[in-house]
């Protein structure tokens, strides 16, 4: 089968949607199927592979989101050709699929990675004009593509409230759990500083103020007033780095806090190591593949009680669901950490549980969703 992918970023952006991608493609490839990106043009950073075919485009401001353009002839010779389109997006580079799809009469696929409505907060005085318009773009998109794809079951049911009548499959995102179960992952030398009998927190991601790392790092102040032994280790860097920073100065706990800044994400299994548990407060996740990573890496998660945390954690057996107020999340905090007994056990439970996110077991899924969408496309055809 020949798949073509469309989305609006890309390496060497690092986000979820782009590791979702990358885990895809590779499952697929490893099953014998063909797999071809579209993308925007990041000059010199492009990847060198001819899988991968960059579209004239310019840059978002440093969201690492680009407006496309242009769409060169291979890219449309390619998806013309292809069995299956999948877009990850639902904007220049979805409409650019939804229109080949159209005229070639083939099946596209939408994966609604994002939980668009909650970016509408940085709309100005009209936030709920925004909204109303934003679902009624994406109902108006969602009715035009033959299936859609949620990464997890509450992002489905949301889905189905714009009143779009296109099915809808939950497939979760894949993620290379053996990468974080090696016997031979090394701890990184700056981590070496913290003492052996701090107990760590983590957080690994972009730092900014939509992943809610301040309500974070307020909850972590009332942690270390009565586990004064505690670290909370941010790995990752953003545009709230320098923020979050004098945040903790501010609070007095900066010497219980690590900013690491960004950092490849081979390294990411050598800072989960140092870990005891990895913490979210986001409200913004639909999938989350860190969270994922997490627990294959053996942490037990605490986070809050919101779409896509709810899909993974298992309350009491692989983590512990917080309400938003810092009272509750600090707690469930020192719940976990001062009791290792607990913590050996929801260690062991996390574990075994990333196991049905494994980029095999994922693929295979995602192949049965596309064998689908392509029995409803013949369907549609004769009907």
């Amino acid at each position: 089968m020949r798949v073509t992918i469309f989305t609006e970023c890309y390496e060497p952006v690092i986000t979820g949607v782009v590791h979702s991608i990358e885990s895809t493609k590779k499952g697929l490839e490893e099953l014998g199927h063909e797999v071809f990106i579209i993308t925007p043009n990041y000059g010199k950073k492009n990847l060198k592979d001819e899988k991968i075919i960059p579209c004239p485009s310019i840059p978002l401001g440093s969201t690492g989101y680009h407006f496309v353009y242009g769409f060169p002839e291979r890219a449309r010779k390619i998806a013309e050709s292809s069995d299956i389109l999948h877009t990850h997006h639902p904007f220049t580079l979805g409409q650019r699929a939804r229109k080949i799809a159209e005229k070639q009469n083939q099946p596209l696929l939408f994966t609604h990675h994002t939980q668009y409505d909650q970016y509408v907060a940085y709309v100005p005085f009209v936030k709920k004009l925004a909204k109303k318009v934003l679902y009624g773009y994406l109902r108006s998109f969602c009715n035009k593509v033959t299936l859609i794809i949620a990464p997890s079951e509450s992002i489905k049911r949301k889905i189905k409230g714009y009143g779009s009548q296109t099915p809808i499959e939950a497939v979760p995102n894949g993620v290379e759990i053996r990468e974080f179960q090696k016997d031979n992952i090394a701890i990184p030398p700056e981590l070496k500083e913290i003492p052996a009998d701090e107990k760590v927190i983590i957080f690994v991601g972009r730092v900014c103020y939509e992943k809610n790392i301040d309500f974070v790092i307020r909850s972590f102040k009332k942690v270390v007033e009565q586990m004064p032994k505690s670290r909370f280790l941010i790995v990752g860097g953003g545009p709230a780095f320098d923020e979050f920073k004098k945040l903790t100065e501010d609070l007095g706990i900066a010497r219980n806090v690590t900013m690491t800044g960004a950092v490849p994400f081979i390294k990411i299994p050598g800072y989960f190591k140092k870990a005891d548990i990895f913490v979210s407060a986001s409200k913004t996740e639909v999938h989350p593949m860190v969270g994922i990573e997490a627990m294959a890496s053996g942490l037990p998660i605490v986070s809050l009680d919101s779409v896509g945390y709810r899909d993974i954690v298992k309350n009491k057996k692989t983590g512990l669901l917080a309400q938003e107020n810092f009272n509750d999340f600090s707690a469930k905090i020192i719940e976990l950490i001062s009791d290792d007994e607990k913590l050996k056990r929801m260690s062991k439970n996390a574990s075994h549980e990333s196991k049905q996110y494994s980029i095999a077991a994922t693929a295979k899924k995602m192949l049965k969703i596309y064998q689908l969408a392509l029995e409803l496309k013949k369907a549609s055809k004769t009907g």
